[in-house]
């Protein structure tokens, strides 16, 4: 048997040296298939190459699927002696972990590398998404060896498999956690009974019993309800900030994961759904040692009603500690020179969600759209100032007072209701109104300076006097007489109506103005369906959202950016919009702001339905009798 296996030996040997000398290798597969949709699933990208040198990687195009994860690894391959002589091989690998957001068939693209001046690419990978349970579970098979090194089957078909593999079994779903055993998330809201649009910060923590190598987050908590605003997240170098912490009588490594601030938007009770992530410890090659998945519990948060007695046009976003100012730039200036008024909210709450005081009518000046800015201090509380600056320009002389401005809102620490107040500012314009026309009359020449050169030379001759009689009566008996006369007036009429013309043409009309307003609100709607085409739903409904605001803008003839709903409701039924047609709107405008803080509420059948229904609410406005606003 000896000399058989010298003979076996040295044919693995030579198949080995064989199998390595031909030339680079790059190859990609699914981990498995089919895959369900939201379920994390392997996709491995390898390349194998013999004293080559690799650069420029690039990945496939992962369109329809979410990366979280990726880990790159290199390995060498050296094989010495035998019949085949010697080799040394170079094997890269990147592994990622890919989420499917949709269901359908979808074919993921060529990864590309360059070898020694020569593009290589990995064949296309076609990946079947299917629903939650329909997908066969999750088997991790790898192949039997060392880490780095070809299985004995690329050599030799059959061998090294198992002959008796034992069965895969599926492990039980983990029993509860007990105290201070295991790894897990934990979540930890800040109160769980709150006003509505008062702040409740929610932190998720990870807790490790031992280091682990990668964290993979695989589904994003859900906070329908609430209007959300993402907090800073300490980190260390990029990655997560761990610490060590004692809990139910065991040390822990900690590290905080997210941190959102949550203003509730209506009275209720809400159920926060649970963050889920991936760990994982690997070895020195890259390859997975020990993974486990991770679900925080879900958390739920009671969102109270506002006391009684609010004060008429009280915004219930205004919910916090806030302060108000009021200010020019100056309050002595001429006719025609602008001014700028600057109005300041500061403090602590959903500042993007709460609108400014509006400026009132001013007779004799004209005020322009307001230029809003929101700075926000994301660290704790969510607070910071939120300016509005209007340019106001003067039309005649006099002194005139802007009214102090009033901001009620609900103060969270006294739990009362507060109304703040700013002073009064008085300004004085001074000057009249230029005169349209040119100057009166025209600067005189000054007289020649004394001793000066005469420019006219004496030989100049006055022209009547060398003009002979005989050309002069030519003239007049010719028949062209007619046409030299009569051409400078037509000649003048002609400009002058072309002039008209051009100015008729450049003018915006009425009609002008609906047809160009009609093509942008078509040329948006076709951008929210093509968003919607393609899943991108937040940036379709975004666009539902604009299209609806710019078309209320002009309708109204004001603003409709910072109105709450209650003021923009009333700006319609005034408009002279019917109660079903004004209920439309808010509806349409409700459902946009849910893509905001609560996307995942939203199908792709109810965006499509957004999209006709602010089509109809268009169609309508057009066809009132009495244009929105007086703007027609």
């Amino acid at each position: 048997m000896r000399p058989f296996s010298l003979i076996l030996a040295a044919a693995v040997s030579f198949a080995a040296a064989t199998a390595m000398a031909q030339g680079p290798s790059f190859s990609a597969r699914a981990g498995r298939n089919p895959v369900a949709i939201d379920e994390p699933f392997p996709f491995e990208i390898s390349l194998s190459l013999d004293n080559g040198q690799m650069r420029n990687f690039r990945p496939p195009d992962f369109r329809g699927f979410r990366v979280v994860s990726q880990r790159p690894s290199q390995s060498t391959q050296i094989q010495m002696g035998g019949g085949g002589g010697g080799f040394m091989r170079q094997i890269y690998s990147w592994q990622y972990d890919l989420v499917p957001l949709q269901r359908g068939k979808f074919t993921i693209g060529p990864a590309t590398v360059v070898v020694d001046g020569r593009e290589l690419r990995t064949e296309k990978v076609s990946v079947t998404v299917v629903e939650a349970g329909q997908a066969p579970q999750a088997r991790q098979q790898l192949p039997r060896g060392v880490p780095g090194f070809p299985n004995p089957s690329f050599f030799f078909p059959g061998m090294g498999a198992d002959p008796d593999p034992e069965p895969e079994v599926t492990p039980p779903p983990e029993p509860a956690r007990p105290a201070g055993r295991r790894n897990f998330l934990r979540v930890v809201p800040s109160k769980t009974k709150v006003f509505v649009g008062e702040q409740v910060t929610v932190e998720w923590f990870l807790y490790l019993t031992e280091r682990q190598n990668n964290y993979a987050p695989t589904k994003e908590p859900r906070t329908d309800g609430f209007w959300v605003e993402d907090l800073d997240v300490p980190n260390q170098r990029g990655g997560l900030a761990i610490s060590e912490q004692l809990l139910d009588g065991r040390v822990y490594l900690t590290a905080p994961l997210l941190r959102k601030a949550l203003f509730g938007l209506k009275p209720g009770r809400y159920t926060i759904t649970p963050l889920e992530a991936d760990i994982s410890r690997v070895d020195f090659f890259g390859a997975t040692l020990h993974s486990e998945h991770l679900k925080a519990d879900p958390t739920t948060i009671e969102v109270l009603p506002l006391p009684a007695g609010a004060p008429a046009g009280f915004d219930p976003s205004a919910v916090g500690r806030f302060s108000l100012a009021a200010e020019v730039d100056r309050d002595h200036v001429q006719v025609g020179d602008a001014i700028t008024l600057k109005l300041r909210l500061d403090g602590q709450g959903n500042l993007h969600k709460i609108a400014l005081p509006a400026v009132p009518r001013l007779e004799g000046w004209k005020v322009y759209d307001p230029k809003v800015n929101v700075q926000m201090n994301r660290s704790d509380e969510v607070g910071g100032s939120k300016t509005a600056e209007y340019l106001l320009l003067p039309e005649r002389p006099g002194t005139t007072e802007i009214p102090a401005f009033t901001f009620t809102y609900f103060d969270i620490r006294k739990e009362s209701y507060a109304t703040l107040k700013t002073a009064p500012l008085s300004l004085v314009v001074t000057g009249e109104a230029r005169p349209s026309g040119g100057n009166a009359s025209a600067p005189v020449a000054a007289p020649a300076a004394s001793g000066s050169e005469n420019l006219l030379a004496l030989d100049v001759r006055p022209l009547h006097k060398t003009l002979r009689r005989d050309y002069a009566s030519a003239l007049y008996r010719s028949p062209a007489l007619l046409g030299v006369v009569i051409a400078p007036p037509m000649l003048l009429g002609l400009v002058g109506l072309l002039g008209m013309a051009r100015t008729r043409l450049t003018q915006e009309t009425e009609g002008k103005r609906r047809r160009k307003l009609r093509r942008s609100v078509d040329r948006r709607l076709r951008t929210a369906a093509a968003h919607l085409h393609e899943n991108r739903l937040a940036s379709s409904l975004g666009e539902i959202e604009r299209v609806l605001r710019e078309f209320l803008t002009s309708k109204l003839g004001r603003t409709v950016v910072g109105m709450s709903r209650d003021e923009l409701r009333v700006a319609l039924t005034g408009a002279g919009a019917p109660q079903a047609l004004v209920d439309s709107t808010i509806a349409a405008l409700d459902t946009c702001d849910r893509a905001r803080f609560a996307l995942g509420s939203i199908g792709t059948d109810e965006a499509s339905t957004a999209i006709d229904r602010a089509g109809e609410i268009i169609e309508a406005f057009e066809k009132l009798k009495a244009p929105a606003g007086g703007a027609a």
